[in-house]
């Protein structure tokens, strides 16, 4: 099921990085943003520019004008009534984001293409995974860990250049989200973007091991039990014993050993082990 949802969710980022033109009409230019400008009927005019600290870029005839806080169409609306009639005559701008410096955001962890991307539009939690490629899948093809997410806001007047890691950041800046209920659609989990924020997917998995049909490594989800687990490693095999499940647990830098139910609930990390039968 979570499989076949992030699909969608990357074919639908596909169709919309096909679509990027559009999503620079909305795109509002800051510091450090590369444009490449062009009139019509100019080439002498044609620059690569980039939009300096204070928010600003120096164009011919023009002088230094504010692209700071314009959208694309704003700035070439401004260009062209300042280079016209004065300098061309109904005068035609192009303007094209070379690369996005000033809006941006992190992806790091558990996905498969952790990076920077630009904002470019308002996007939500679940898109900026699937932009990162998704969580890593198992050789069964599932989806391995990610329940949770956290994500670092950047403090009020910085633009950080590098992810802010959970561990370094203070608890007033970091807000944790179940990926699961933001997959099914929670707009309260599943929430906006901001510029400069840090998506950081920790590797959340739990274990299943001995008498089952397929041991190995699986994607830990809230509020799992014994018999949940073990039914995502197919099941009991024919040699089980379900009255001797034990969970091997990391508590205080100590492994232990616990005796479980079918309905007792796991932890990240756990290995649910499963023993053969005496009889």
């Amino acid at each position: 099921m979570l499989r076949n949802i992030w699909i969608f969710l990357l074919i639908t980022v596909a169709t919309v990085g096909a679509g990027l033109a559009q999503t620079q009409q909305d795109y509002r230019l800051g510091p450090e943003d590369e444009l490449e400008i062009r009139v019509w009927n100019h080439d002498d005019l044609t620059r690569k520019l980039r939009v300096g600290l204070k928010g600003t870029i120096t164009f011919p005839f023009v002088g230094e004008i504010k692209a700071q806080g314009l959208s694309i169409p704003e700035l070439q609306k401004d260009l062209e009534q300042r280079l016209g009639p004065r300098y061309i005559i109904d005068p035609h701008v192009s303007i094209n984001v070379l690369e996005y410096k000033s809006q941006k955001f992190f992806v790091v962890g558990n996905v498969q293409k952790p990076g920077t991307y630009p904002l470019t539009r308002p996007i939500k939690v679940v898109e900026a995974i699937s932009l990162a490629g998704g969580l890593p899948t198992s050789g069964a093809g599932k989806q391995v860990g990610g329940a949770l997410v956290v994500i670092v806001r950047a403090q009020p007047g910085t633009r950080p250049d590098q992810p802010q890691m959970p561990e370094q950041s203070p608890d007033s800046q970091k807000l944790t989200i179940s990926l699961s209920k933001a997959l099914a659609g929670d707009q309260q989990h599943n929430v906006e973007i901001k510029t400069g924020d840090t998506v950081y997917v920790p590797n959340l998995a739990f274990y299943v091991s001995g008498e089952v049909k397929r041991p190995g490594r699986y994607a830990f989800e809230e509020n799992m039990t014994v018999r949940m687990a073990v039914s995502t490693a197919e099941g009991l095999s024919d040699k089980a014993s379900s009255r001797r499940i034990f969970i091997i647990r990391a508590q205080g830098g100590q492994k232990q050993e616990i005796k479980a139910g079918m309905d007792d609930p796991i932890r990240p990390g756990d290995t649910i082990v499963v023993p053969e039968s005496f009889f």
